[in-house]
């Protein structure tokens, strides 16, 4: 727990992936830092809707979230864009 700064032992016994994945390096020697996991498990939402061009910004969605959701969204990721030809 002191070697990597991990704050809980119960997570040795996690089989969360976003923990074990944190130790899989290609060399032992490589330096490891735990980075904390949300307490919630991942969950993915997936969003898709027609926006006018012209008059809008990502960043309004982004706003939107935040003040929609507050502190229950950890992170809001645009993944693909579509504009159709016509």
């Amino acid at each position: 727990m002191i070697l990597y700064d991990i704050p809980d032992i119960r997570l040795f016994w996690s089989e969360d992936e976003r923990f074990l994945k944190q130790f899989i390096v290609p060399h032992t020697w490589q330096k490891i830092k735990f980075q904390p996991l949300s307490r919630y498990p991942p969950l993915i939402n997936d969003i898709s809707f027609w926006l006018p061009s012209e008059t809008y910004s990502e960043n309004d969605f982004y706003d939107l979230a935040r003040t929609v959701a507050g502190d229950l969204i950890e992170k809001v990721v645009l993944v693909d864009e579509f504009t159709h030809p016509k």
